[in-house]
């Protein structure tokens, strides 16, 4: 297939060849991806991408997109889901429609499907959490079978971490076709004193008190019912918890109230969705990861690390490819609230401990997780996928 020219740019005042990406995700919260997808977005190499993206009707990503100017089209029968006869249908028509370069999924096997259908675009499919492979899906016919859905379906698959690749290995996805690649974000908006100052009176936070903070939806597999048992155990350190159920219920914020009230926990604040993490960020010392499910490469984690927070997360998933104990963070054990509390302690009651993983979170955020090297390492795959079609671009 020829290139196609869209909306070309000026190069040095030559007609520059613009390579179209569509990108497709099925969330409507504002989650892992979608914040991964704005940076992806927001560090593009515009003189050479045009980029564009689907997603679902009422979608929390799209007034972000469209204050950065990126169109966007929404889709009906996609929302939340994965796989969907009606989503390959819509898909389809709107990718064929559209007529992109390449097809950059992220969660949506209707969106690869409907790609391979069109036949003349090249497909990315993001992989953002591990899911531990049950014994059964082991069996060889069955791993033969996702094996063969994900080679035949993704012609390239960016895992954002080695945990996610393992992962993707362990379904019998070749490993030709893995690419990995971490998760960056842009870096942090810093506050003078005075303006945190404000930012702790907004959020109601003593100025004398250690505060961590957790940025998660509220899903089981986040751990948060361990946070509050750590916290029960801590209880001179204040614990921001930041986000919402995610699927428009609010069955855990519910059930996290409860214990609260029910067990006296006083150093806990729930403060549900915040747009603005940022504030959340310059108001608390450190952030915290309790996950045991899901967790690949946690963009609050390495947020908080370009301003200098470091971290306490659990070992699982993804969490010791960005937090390396004693450098830029501590690991603890997963669902081990006594062994959290501990780490906090280490963190309130030894300041050159303190100091040391700050500066460590900085330097591992400008080496590994900057939003610029994600995009420059993801466009890589981009460039690869269109020299095998015999396609090269500078």
């Amino acid at each position: 297939m020829k290139l196609q020219l869209y909306r070309p740019r000026k190069a040095n005042g030559l007609q520059a060849i613009m390579i179209k990406i569509l990108h497709i995700i099925t969330d409507k919260n504002i989650g892992g991806a979608g914040h991964q997808l704005l940076a992806l977005i927001n560090a593009a190499d515009t003189t050479k991408y045009n980029i564009e993206v689907i997603l679902p009707e009422g979608s929390q990503v799209a007034p972000l997109l469209a204050e950065r100017g990126i169109t966007y089209h929404e889709a009906p029968y996609i929302a939340e889901k994965s796989f969907s006869f009606a989503g390959i249908k819509i898909l389809r028509k709107m990718i064929k429609l559209l007529k992109p370069d390449i097809v950059h999924t992220h969660g949506s096997l209707s969106g690869r499907i409907a790609a391979k259908l069109y036949r003349r675009t090249k497909v990315v499919h993001t992989r953002h959490s591990v899911f531990p492979v049950p014994a059964r899906l082991k069996i060889f016919p069955i791993k033969q079978l996702s094996g063969l859905l994900n080679n035949t379906l993704s012609d390239m698959i960016i895992a954002v971490s080695p945990a996610a690749k393992e992962n993707l290995l362990d379904m019998g996805t070749a490993n030709k076709k893995i690419r990995t690649i971490f998760n960056g974000t842009p870096p942090a908006k810093t506050y003078n004193p005075e303006e945190t100052k404000l930012l702790k009176q907004k959020y109601n936070i003593p100025t004398d008190v250690f505060v961590l903070a957790i940025m998660a939806r509220l899903a089981e597999v986040k751990g948060h019912d361990d946070i509050l048992d750590a916290a029960k155990i801590v209880p001179e350190a204040l614990i921001l918890v930041a986000g919402n159920d995610g699927d428009g219920t609010s069955k855990r914020q519910a059930h996290l109230e409860k214990r609260i009230a029910n067990e006296g926990i006083a150093n806990v604040k729930l403060l549900g969705f915040i747009e603005e993490v940022n504030e959340i960020i310059a108001t608390s010392s450190a952030l915290l990861n309790a996950s045991f499910g899901t967790e690949a490469s946690s963009m609050s984690l390495i947020q908080g690390m370009s301003a200098g927070r470091p971290a306490v997360a659990t070992d699982y998933g993804g969490n010791p490819y960005v937090v390396t104990d004693g450098v830029n963070g501590l690991i603890t054990p997963t669902r081990n609230p006594q062994a959290m509390a501990d780490a906090i302690k280490r963190l309130m009651s030894e300041p050159g401990l303190y100091q040391q993983l700050s500066e460590g979170a900085r330097k591992s955020y400008a080496e590994r997780f900057t939003d610029k090297k994600m995009a420059s390492d993801t466009e890589g795959v981009y460039n690869e996928l269109l020299e095998m079609k015999g396609e090269k671009h500078a």
